[in-house]
Formats: C-alpha cells, sequence, structure tokens
C-alpha cells in the first residue's frame, strides 16, 4: 500500500523537524543549564529598566509558544503585556511601543517575513527588543538587542521554556511564590522523555482509526489555547494536509455546534486542568451526544503538574498523533513543503520563510 515501511518512515521521521518529540528530553535539558539564568537576568533588566509595556510578537508556530509568556505576566503580575501576530503588530503600531517598551520575538528560522519586519518595526520605533531563534547568522539574531539561540529543532518547546521562564522571574521578583513552578521546570525534560515512550502505541492506534478522517476540529482553552492553534493550523494543515481548524472551545457553543446537525467532525480536545476544564467537560458532552467523535488529550494523564504546564504536557501526544497520521496518508517526507520555503509566499533580501 505505501512506499516506505512504517519503520523506515520512523526513522526519516526522528530526523524531521516537524518530529522534535525524540531529542526534548536532551535538548530541553540543554536549553536549561545554558539559557535559564540569562533568561532570569533579562528579566531582572527588565524591571530594573522599568519598561511600562511588554510585547510578544511571532507568526505560526513561533506565535504559539511565546503565548505562555504573555498568559503568565497577565495572571501573575501588574506589568502590561500584549500578544501579537507579526503583521498585527505592525498594523496596529500600539501607541505604547516606544523606548519603554520590551518587545519579545521568536522565529525558528530567524528569517521569517512577518517577524523580521515586526523587529525592525519595533528597533525604528525605539523599543527594546530580545529574540529567540535557533538559528546564529540569522536576522532576528543578528538586528535584536538580545538573543537567545538555541542551536536546536526544538521550535517549539524550548522558546516556550524562554518565555515561560521570563515571565515566572518577573513574577517572582514582583513577590510571587513560584518555587513550585521553579521546580517543576526542573522535571519538565525527564517527564517529557517519559511521555515520548509511553504514548507512542496509543497515537499509533488513534491515526489508524481515524486515517480516512479529513475533517479535524481542535478545541482548547486557558493555559493550552495557543497549542490548540499550533496543532490545528499549523500541524494537522500543513503536515497532515487535511481541513482543520481551532475553537476556543467555549466559543464552539457559539454558533458552530449548529454545524453538529449537518456533518460530524473529529473533535480533538486538548484538556487541561485549569479553570477551563469544566467548559471543556460541558462541550465533550454536546458533542458525543450529537455524533461527533472525540479525541481527548487530558493534561491530567501526564502527571500532577501545575495548570500552566499544559502546553509543555500535551506537546509529544499530539506530535506522535501527527506524525503517525501523516504516514497514514501517505505523506512520508515531513519536511516536505509545496508552497512553505520556496519563495512563493515571501518576499525581502534575506528572507527564507513563508
Amino acid at each position: 500500500m505505501f512506499g516506505l515501511t512504517i519503520q523506515d518512515f520512523l526513522n526519516n521521521a526522528k530526523q524531521s523537524v516537524l518530529f522534535t518529540a525524540p531529542s526534548l528530553e536532551k535538548d530541553l535539558s540543554a536549553f536549561l543549564e545554558e539559557h535559564a539564568e540569562r533568561i532570569k537576568n533579562l528579566a531582572k533588566t527588565a524591571l530594573d529598566k522599568g519598561f511600562k509595556q511588554i510585547y510578544w510578537v511571532g507568526s505560526g508556530n513561533s506565535w504559539c509558544n511565546l503565548y505562555s509568556g504573555d498568559y503568565i505576566l497577565k495572571k501573575m503580575t501588574d506589568l502590561p503585556s500584549d500578544y501579537y501576530k507579526s503583521y498585527d503588530f505592525i498594523w496596529t503600531s500600539p501607541s505604547r511601543l516606544d523606548k519603554d517598551a520590551l518587545v519579545i520575538l521568536a522565529s525558528f528560522s530567524g528569517n521569517t517575513e512577518d517577524t523580521a519586519a515586526a523587529l525592525r518595526f519595533a528597533n525604528e520605533k525605539g523599543a527594546t527588543t530580545i529574540s529567540f531563534t535557533s538559528k546564529p547568522d540569522s536576522i532576528l539574531a543578528r538586528e535584536a538587542d538580545e538573543s537567545i539561540v538555541y542551536d536546536s529543532n526544538g521550535l517549539f518547546i524550548l522558546p516556550l521554556a524562554g518565555a515561560f521562564i521570563f515571565s515566572l522571574e518577573i513574577a517572582r521578583l514582583k513577590g510571587r511564590d513560584v518555587s513550585k513552578l521553579y521546580e517543576q521546570i526542573e522535571i519538565m525534560p525527564e517527564q517529557l522523555g517519559r511521555i515520548y515512550r509511553e504514548e507512542e502505541s496509543r497515537a499509533y492506534r488513534l491515526a489508524r482509526k481515524y486515517q480516512d478522517s479529513d475533517l479535524f476540529y481542535v478545541l482548547a482553552s486557558g493555559a493550552a489555547y495557543a497549542i490548540g492553534y499550533k496543532f490545528g493550523l499549523t500541524v494537522f494543515m500543513e503536515n497532515m494536509r487535511v481541513n482543520a481548524s481551532f475553537i476556543e472551545t467555549s466559543e464552539f457553543r457559539h454558533g458552530p455546534a449548529e454545524m453538529l446537525d449537518g456533518h460530524k467532525p473529529l473533535m480533538v480536545f486538548l484538556v487541561g486542568s485549569d479553570e477551563s476544564r469544566d467548559m471543556s467537560e460541558r462541550v465533550i458532552k454536546i458533542a458525543e451526544s450529537n455524533g461527533a467523535e472525540v479525541i481527548r488529550f487530558d493534561v491530567k494523564d501526564y502527571g500532577d503538574f501545575d495548570p500552566l504546564f499544559a502546553p509543555f504536557l500535551l506537546m509529544i501526544p499530539l506530535q506522535w498523533f501527527a506524525v503517525y497520521s501523516a504516514y497514514y496518508r501517505g505523506i512520508f517526507d515531513l519536511d516536505e513543503r509545496v508552497l512553505m520555503g520556496r519563495g512563493k509566499m515571501s518576499t525581502g533580501n534575506q528572507i527564507t520563510w513563508p
């Protein structure tokens, strides 16, 4: 049926930029050892300099991995924080974007058109800029005031960890007790390794069961909001080549639920352990009672961690599912693109993505 055995496919997949799960235990451990103290110092400097506004800016996956930084600041501190997609940031041109603002950006390649433009826009406005990128010789690494270069394919988890630590340190310096959260960060590499080893068989079964599904809705809220967006749009559509959409869980009740009268999609729920959990349970019942197929990824299945860790805990199970699903749809090269990275959708000198 297929041109590549599943074992050969998996051997190749483990070298893919998409499938970062096999190396995350090692790569996150190295990232924390190399960068955590510097990131904490950057947070202290931000407070010492009296920045009045923090902006988090990225596109696609790199927008998603900054979400927790903004979420933690808003939840745990009084420091104003806003979260933008790169071109929205430019088009909005926030009134508080000036010398008293700090702009934190992320781009895996460091040469993403949208985010390079946002970085240059922030610099022109006199803001201080910090970047997360994997490439030392890139626009984001060269042109940001400070750059965290992580030299790994961990394009979601590593910048996520960086944003997480930056905002936790702001909270700590402002008087919040975050000691337990820091303790959980320290054991997160080991936990990700455990999840990687334990979740493969379930992902294989789900991928086989739903290999003919071509309409996916991904629903998430709270701390898991951005990873739901990531998989609904930047993984399932990009890497599995299926019709997919992301819906914030509570918003499903405000219109989309009526679709169940005529169509029965596959609905993938990311269930957190925070305040959004009750709503997730309610919407799951609505979906199941109206004939939808439901896959549930629940953070409580992956250990007793603070609800803020939802994106760390859910990423690997979702990634395993996407990898096996790609295989059963005849996609054997996870890094191959038809449009992205070919100069068809980007413009500008040294711009390589999308």
